[in-house]
């Protein structure tokens, strides 16, 4: 399959683990890929080192396209409470026609199974791993929030009432960066801008979590107490499409959490709500 080319050395893996080599490769249609599947599918290199014995899992945190073929469709699927009523659809054009695929996340595949096991024995899904940082943010809680358990009694809502910043598609939204996207001319490139359109980073400081390795190198942004403090930078992102490449740059390895951000060179500074990358990998990764 076509789009099965460009994915990396870790998706490969997660893809025949999950699919348990049932589905030999060279039985699937090529498609002509549609611009967005093309951007979804095809992760920028891997600029992340795996440490040693990362190839052997799979990702905790990483989002799936499950093929849609007949009689399976997202209506189906969503009328047996396997996925919301209005899942995300990706499309391409391929040798016979249209192919759909589901944007799925990892919690949804042992569902998916289990139900076609059940209601469709004969049908052997189909699941195409995205290596892109995830951004799930919930509307009825902080759900994920930086150093905030909101599993914990007293962080539950107690009002539906509430509102909680910022919300999944909420553009312009603050970003905090601590690492290599600290850097308007790499903000730039990652971006497509022209190198007269620089990136306007602000310095910024978040609380609530700190810094860690693992490759070596590379950087992690993880949960810590609330006195915790990390500097860095600040940049709104004004569109999807920004967002979206900084997901993919950062990978599966990270998942995008709300923070609020303390926003330097103000008069005594001020505070936003925004978002960051924190590190989604096992603790036993870290340095």
């Amino acid at each position: 399959m076509e789009y099965l080319d460009n994915l990396d050395h870790d998706a490969m893996n997660a893809f025949r683990e999950l699919n348990n080599d049932t589905v030999p490769l060279h039985q699937i249609s090529a498609l002509k890929l549609s611009t967005e599947m093309k951007d979804l599918l095809q992760s920028t290199k891997q600029r992340k080192t795996p440490v040693k014995g990362a190839a052997d899992r799979k990702f905790g945190n990483m989002d799936y396209l499950f093929k849609l073929s007949d009689p399976i469709t997202r209506t189906i699927l969503a009328s047996a409470a396997i996925l919301p009523s209005h899942p995300r659809i990706i499309q391409g054009e391929g040798e016979d026609g249209i192919a759909q695929f589901c944007h799925v996340s990892d919690l949804d595949i042992s569902k998916i199974k289990d139900w076609l096991a059940k209601e469709y024995p004969d049908i052997s899904p189909i699941f195409a791993p995205i290596n892109k940082a995830r951004k799930a943010l919930s509307l009825g809680s902080a759900y994920p929030t930086l150093g905030y358990d909101t599993t914990l009694p007293h962080h539950r809502p107690d009002s539906r009432a509430c509102e909680y910043l910022p919300t999944q598609d909420q553009f312009p939204v603050w970003y905090f960066f601590y690492g290599t996207l600290g850097n308007s001319s790499f903000l730039n490139e990652l971006f497509g801008l022209p190198p007269e359109e620089d990136c306007a980073l602000v310095p910024a400081l978040i609380y609530g979590g700190k810094l860690k390795t693992w490759g070596g190198k590379y950087n992690a942004l993880i949960d810590d107490d609330p006195e915790s403090r990390v500097d860095g930078w600040a940049y709104e992102v004004v569109s999807q499409e920004q967002e979206h490449a900084l997901c993919m740059y950062e990978t599966a390895r990270y998942e995008v959490v709300r923070v609020e951000i303390k926003l330097d060179g103000h008069s005594g500074g001020r505070f936003v709500k925004g978002c960051a990358f924190r590190f989604a990998g096992e603790r036993g990764e870290l340095d």
